[in-house]
């Protein structure tokens, strides 16, 4: 209905500001005008009404007026409004968004606290139980110590929580949120007012009104003429001075209290909630940051019983000055001071344990009680690469005479082997320097001795620091094989029988270490290969059926030797091996110590590299190995002569540096132990160790320069053979000797 329509059986119900709210009691609603559009509509209805109520005109208009707002003191007006039976439409007031308050009933003077509104929850908002206020189609009450406001959408009352500024529905869950205009308006209501006590005959002036007035300057404030009709004063509010006094004292709180309450009420929220979780994260960080440096001293025996009775083993005190003293040694060869012998051995310790752990295996490792069976009760010229175990290979390496600078040595190796590898999975012998290249093509030579050593170390395609490496080298050796084993990979010319026994060995051995029958048939197709490029003298040289050498055998003797390992089920013809040693007895040669007066060697001392030549040291040591594998024991006086031939003419020097020789020799004096043993592999490690580069663009691989054959067969040559002499602590056990684990 708009303003200046004033319809039949219409009362004057309240005044609000320049409002008047007129009523109709017969249809239950109300609407607001301006208090001079209602006069002038009045003196219309004076003229045309028909209805029952009595007619209001222009003189008596504010009496009515009056006498209505002192009639909603004591009838059930308010009970109506509370239960939400009035509605109220938006006037043009409230549109421009002014603020209207209404004084609903006189109150009688109460005595309150002048304290302010927040300081407390407890502090008196106001005695008055009337105030109100609209704002848009939001209306809110002041009752007492509570802020109520009508559900928008159901009409209920709710509460407003007025330090968060919203309230929240009870039954339909809506939610309703105080602008910053009804903030400030309800903010004015709480200031402590006097009200006044006498009644007159004008319209009480309101604290509220006249502390909101900025909010509508335009707002003429209508003028009500005084009379001297007296209304009776509205009855005294029952209150128990005694309750209300204790009640309040309680609620108050302490100073404490209210300060505490004062404090949060006047912080942001977000403030709170800041510093509430910087408590807990504090404290949290207490209890994990507790010093737990103080761990009391114990030893566990045994996390299971057993009913068998065993005898422990000797009590023994170890020395760690005595187990450093070959890392000390090695380290002096380095060239270093004093100062950085300590960062040496850390930093070789910390490269040396990358080959012992993996935290993400593909499969778990074998039995380790099986391992250790294995390694202590072998027996015969079979190979064994149970040693290889990165869980007892530290032990392994310590009694055999390797350290913790060799590993680390083997380690470094490795990195630079697995940083070189192409794309494709393989390795380039020759262009291993444009390994980052798509093209880059591989070959089997360069592939077969990146992965000798890699599997010497114990790493595999499922266990190990170098396991992905591993595999991808694997799966492209794999692919290039022919149908029937050839494994040449296109090397027809003197590299071709070398290729193929050095990736025929690759096979053997990751069938060995791992179980994996992936890899049977391409290790059983490939010894098939060699045994049908055996000459029929009992040798093997650049291609199949060719008149032998030593040093082309030797790679494919290794290679069967290999397929004979404990546990795979590869076959072998056993005239094969008796037609290799008919092979050597015809690459005996004549031999006689330098030192001795020229004294000779028995005959099958000494070998040359093919029938009629003169003997060498290389092809000696390769031809030595052979026989210990097949069969030769070590009081035979021919391996003693070898040995003391090698160890005395031909101990390893910076002299003659040839790793083609330290190779195989390495492995002939670790078979047979002893003082010659220890002899040389003081020599081998030491050349090894600080031939090693460490700097540059080709850490941890060694130099191709200087090494005899080194430049016809590359960096990966170089490195291949060199990390495979310093495995020779655990790559394979020694044939004439039991290890004793502790």
């Amino acid at each position: 209905m708009s303003e200046g329509s004033v319809p039949r059986a219409w009362v004057v119900i309240s005044v609000e500001k320049d409002l008047l709210l007129f009523d109709n009691p017969a249809k239950h609603l109300s609407v607001r005008f301006s208090y001079l559009t209602a006069k002038t509509e009045t003196k219309k209805l004076m003229a045309n009404s028909d209805s029952t109520q009595t007619p209001l005109d222009e003189n008596t208009l504010d009496d009515n007026i009056l006498t209505r707002l002192d009639q909603i003191d004591r009838d059930a007006v308010s009970a109506r409004i509370s239960s939400g039976s009035f509605w109220l439409p938006e006037s043009p007031i409230n549109e421009r968004s002014v603020p209207l308050i209404s004084l609903n009933q006189p109150v009688a003077p109460v005595k309150t606290d002048q304290r302010n509104f927040l300081e407390s929850d407890a502090s008196d908002i106001t005695r008055t139980a009337g105030h109100r206020i609209n704002c848009h189609q939001t209306e809110v009450w002041i009752s007492g110590n509570s802020l109520l406001c009508a559900c928008p959408d159901c009409d209920a009352p709710m509460t407003i929580r007025y330090w968060l500024r919203l309230a929240d529905c009870w039954r339909c869950d809506a939610s309703v949120s105080l602008s910053e205009q009804q903030i400030r308006a309800v903010e004015e209501l709480l200031e402590p007012t006097q009200v006044q006590t006498e009644h007159v005959r004008a319209v009480p002036t309101q604290p509220a009104a006249a502390t909101l007035a900025s909010f509508a300057p335009n707002v003429r404030r209508p003028k009500v003429a005084p009379t001297t009709d007296v209304l009776p004063p509205p009855p005294a509010p029952i209150a128990n001075e005694a309750y209300d006094r204790e009640l309040e004292r309680l609620s108050r709180g302490s100073f404490a209290t209210r300060l505490i309450r004062g404090g949060f009420k006047l912080t942001p929220a977000w403030i709170v909630s800041l510093v509430l979780h910087l408590i807990v994260i504090l404290i949290l960080a207490l209890i994990v940051l507790t010093d737990r440096s103080f761990v009391p001293e114990s030893i566990t025996l045994s996390t299971f019983l057993d009913s068998n009775d065993r005898a422990g083993g000797d009590v023994r005190f170890e020395n760690i000055e005595d187990m450093l003293q070959d890392d000390l040694i090695m380290a002096n060869h380095l060239d270093v001071d004093s100062e950085e012998l300590r960062e040496v051995l850390q930093k070789a310790n910390q490269d040396a344990k990358q080959l012992q752990v993996d935290p993400r295996p593909l499969a778990p490792l074998p039995d380790l009680n099986r391992v250790k069976k294995n390694i202590t009760t072998r027996s015969g010229p079979l190979m064994s690469f149970a040693a290889r175990d990165p869980r007892v290979r530290s032990e392994i390496v310590r009694s055999q005479g390797g350290t913790t600078v060799t590993e680390a040595a083997v380690s470094r190796g490795l990195r630079w082997l697995s940083s070189v590898q192409n794309q494709d999975g393989g390795w380039s012998l020759r262009d291993y320097h444009r390994h980052a290249k798509p093209d880059n093509k591989s070959d089997i030579m360069g592939t077969s001795l990146a992965l000798l050593p890699m599997l010497g170390a114990g790493q595999t395609h499922e266990y190990g620091a170098y396991k992905e490496c591993i595999g991808r080298g694997l799966a492209w050796l794999i692919d290039v094989q022919k149908p029937n084993g050839d494994l040449r990979g296109g090397f027809d010319g003197e590299a071709g029988m070398y290729a193929h026994g050095q990736a025929a060995i690759v096979l053997c051995e990751a069938l060995a270490l791992t179980g994996d029958q992936t890899f049977l048939q391409p290790a059983q197709r490939a010894i098939k290969f060699i045994e049908l490029a055996q000459h029929k003298d009992g040798g093997w040289r650049y291609r199949p059926g060719q008149p032998g050498d030593t040093s082309v055998f030797g790679w494919q003797m290794m290679a069967l030797q290999s397929a004979r390992a404990p546990g795979l089920d590869i076959e072998l013809d056993d005239s094969t091996l008796k037609l290799a040693d008919y092979f050597l007895d015809q690459v005996v040669a004549p031999a006689k110590f330098d030192n001795r007066r020229k004294t000779e060697l028995p005959a099958g001392s000494a070998y040359s590299y093919q029938p009629r030549r003169k003997a060498t040291q290389a092809m000696t040591a390769e031809a030595i190995l052979c026989r210990m594998y097949l069969g030769w024991k070590k009081d035979d006086p021919r391996l003693s002569s070898a040995v003391k031939w090698l160890i005395e003419d031909h101990l390893p020097s910076d002299e003659n540096p040839n790793l083609y020789y330290w190779y195989y020799g390495t492995q002939v004096m670790h078979h047979y132990g002893g003082k010659p043993w220890k002899k040389w592999n003081d020599s081998m490690r030491n050349l090894l160790i600080s031939s090693q580069e460490t700097r540059g663009s080709n850490p941890g691989s060694w130099n191709p320069k200087g090494y005899k054959w080194g430049s016809k067969g590359g960096r990966i040559y170089t490195t291949s053979l060199a990390v495979c002499t310093l495995e020779v602590y655990y790559r394979h056990l020694p044939l004439f000797k039991q290890i004793d684990l502790e």
